[in-house]
């Protein structure tokens, strides 16, 4: 049978590297071993290059000084010959350059030289989706060129450094998916809060906190959404435990409704539903129950430059296409613009003209569902 040997060392790296994409600061411990493991000044991570008009995403471990990393990516990255590499082979300045050609090049002579730094070893790492990512280990003269076991150390970390480097591409995917549609929802009032699997809060929005803070009948005590009313809770209870015996039964399709009976303004109503359940290991909080809730006295709102640019509609017709969207009435609408009734009549047979409806109940229907709200 074959035995496998991992040194602790380069154990200490691989995990530093997959570890790399959840820190604070992303892959700053692996930088720092992949430096001391290699003897270098620097060790940096290009997730994104640095180009005219873009400073690109460069992470650093240093030992010099941070002004110099910060000087490569405002002045110097354009004078860098040290790139386009062959794709994932370790190489150093000086075989893919040639000392004479380095020696005289506007990159050492300005950059480099300055700081002491003399020997480079780098890769740089592609794959089918376009990603260009570069790793450069650099130090200075008297340390000496990197050796042959130093490169196999490089040339060992290049399948994990590029795995890592995946992964986190699609983790910042769909962080930037998550935070686009968590903001659609906010913008279009609808509260959203998760519960884990003792039914305890994760994560509430922002639509969800102004619900709560204008509702005394319900509200977040002990971590645990609560209803004032006894036998409301207890009821809201037994739905909430349908529901969590639905996501342990991995039924994301069960969906429950519930009404808040409320002692001041109109009744909340809530949806329950079971979240999918994920492939992610026991012992962490994981979202299993997702309740929605929408204050039907909340006004939706949307950008005035929006409506223009849907409907053509000027600034005034604008904020009455709003009210009118809001529920509110003619009369309603003219005294909170502070409008004479027949104003707001002339601004309505402009909106009625530019949408093609002649209805009040259809120019609602159709503010409200189109992507203005979402603006």
């Amino acid at each position: 049978m074959t035995e496998f040997s991992i040194s602790p060392a380069f154990n200490a790296l691989i995990k530093a590297v997959y570890h790399g994409p959840l820190e604070e600061q992303p892959w700053q411990a692996f930088l720092r071993l992949f430096r001391d493991a290699l003897n270098a000044d620097f060790a940096t991570l290009l997730l994104r290059p640095p180009k005219e008009g873009d400073s690109g995403i460069v992470l650093n471990a240093s030992v010099i000084s941070p002004e110099v990393y910060a000087a490569y990516n405002e002045n110097y990255f354009e004078l860098d010959a040290f790139v386009n590499l062959p794709a994932s082979k370790v190489v150093t300045l000086h075989e893919f350059i040639g000392d004479v050609d380095f020696e005289s090049s506007e990159y050492y002579q300005q950059y480099m030289r300055p700081i002491g730094l003399y020997y480079i070893l780098g890769v740089d790492l592609t794959d089918a989706s376009g990603m260009n990512v570069r790793v450069r280990v650099t130090r200075s003269k008297a340390l000496g060129d990197f050796s042959a076991a130093e490169k196999n150390i490089c040339e060992l970390m290049v399948p994990h450094l590029l795995q890592a480097i995946e992964l986190n591409s699609h983790l910042q995917h769909s962080e930037t998916e998550r935070v686009v549609l968590e903001s659609a929802i906010d913008q279009m009032a609808m509260g959203r809060i998760l519960l884990d699997e003792k039914l305890e809060l994760i994560k509430i929005n922002q639509a969800a906190q102004e619900v709560l803070q204008d509702k005394n009948d319900i509200s977040i005590s002990n971590n645990q959404l609560q209803l004032q009313e006894v036998l409301q809770q207890k009821a809201f209870k037994q739905l909430l435990q349908q529901v969590l015996h639905a996501y342990n039964n991995n039924e994301p399709g069960f969906v429950k409704a519930f009404k808040v009976q409320c002692k001041q303004g109109n009744n909340l109503g809530l949806l329950l539903r079971p979240m999918p359940q994920s492939i992610s290991s026991e012992g962490h909080q994981k979202p299993a129950v997702a309740i929605f809730l929408s204050d039907p006295n909340k006004r939706r709102g949307a950008p005035l430059h929006i409506l223009h640019q849907l409907f053509e509609f000027t600034p005034a017709e604008s904020r009455l296409a709003l009210l009118l969207a809001n529920g509110l009435t003619l009369d309603e609408a003219s005294d909170e613009l502070a409008v004479s009734r027949n104003t707001v009549k002339s601004h309505l047979s402009a909106i009625y003209s530019k949408t093609g409806v002649t209805r009040q109940g259809k120019l609602v229907q159709l503010i409200l569902k189109s992507v203005a709200p979402m603006g």
